[in-house]
């Protein structure tokens, strides 16, 4: 079953030139990219499927891996993604197709060497997905994609005892706003290792290899991160300039040279 938040404000155009723009800014993205890409093994492909693929990062990092005659389809069911992608990425070997990911083998008839996902398959329904991918994977072909640590079940050896910028949002909105948090009622499975291997494996995909990798960033770029309409905080129904202003006041009470870091669970799988 999808998430029932998968679709929302994704296919808000300001939400879109936001998060390109932050593509652009901040490395997380091209980062996450390139190891899927190393992982896919790409060298010899001709064809290649960026799923859930937004503007176009992920396919942007296939095709300087594969050969000049490569191509990719990049798919996501938000046309203002693909409108702000093809702004900024204007390789003719991409393909823009709008699609649920869940219907990958509906929308494409031919078989594809490599499927890779980015940052997004926890928002799909990964039973269908997973089923769909395989379709359309020639025997041999791979399936990479990443999982946020809280999706996968992932906790850190050893937390930061000092408040994280979004326990400081949380305590100025509540402060200062009287904001109400919610009851966390998110009912979304969590695709733990087991979980996503079963599934793998029950769609007809063979687990190559499961990692956990750890990526660093800054608070700059958490800060430019939640100045994204769709992923301001606290999550509700304050209006953005407060919460903008929430998070300026929160920044100011962090130590801006503290490391970040955020765990994933990288999948390589096989037909």
């Amino acid at each position: 079953m999808r998430p029932p938040d998968a679709l929302t404000g994704w296919d808000k155009e300001t939400n879109a030139e936001r998060y390109d723009q932050f593509t652009c800014d901040y490395p997380f993205y091209t980062v996450s990219s390139h190891d899927l890409v190393q992982r896919a093994d790409l060298a010899d492909t001709d064809l290649a499927v960026d799923l859930c693929g937004g503007t176009g990062v992920t396919a942007a990092a296939a095709l300087a891996a594969m050969p000049t005659h490569g191509r990719v389809i990049t798919i996501d069911n938000a046309p203002a993604m693909h409108v702000v992608g093809q702004r900024t990425r204007t390789d003719p070997r991409i393909t823009w197709m709008l699609a649920d990911a869940e219907n990958v083998a509906s929308a494409i008839t031919e078989p594809v060497d490599a499927v890779l996902c980015n940052a997004g398959v926890w928002k799909t329904d990964t039973i269908a997905t997973f089923a769909g991918v395989r379709s359309i994977l020639r025997p041999g072909g791979r399936f990479v994609f990443n999982i946020g640590g809280g999706f996968a079940g992932l906790t850190a050896s050893q937390r930061d005892p000092r408040p994280s910028l979004n326990d400081l949002i949380t305590a100025i909105a509540v402060r200062d706003f009287g904001y109400t948090p919610a009851l966390n009622d998110n009912t979304s499975p969590i695709l733990t290792e087991p979980v996503v291997r079963e599934r793998l494996r029950n769609a007809g995909l063979t687990l190559l290899a499961a990692d956990v990798v750890t990526q660093h960033g800054t608070l700059e770029e958490k800060r430019a991160w939640l100045s994204i309409p769709l992923f301001a905080r606290p999550p509700g129904r304050l209006p953005y300039d407060q919460r903008m202003a929430i998070l300026e006041q929160a920044y100011r009470e962090i130590d801006p040279d503290r490391p970040t870091a955020t765990q994933w669970l990288v999948i390589t799988a096989e037909r």
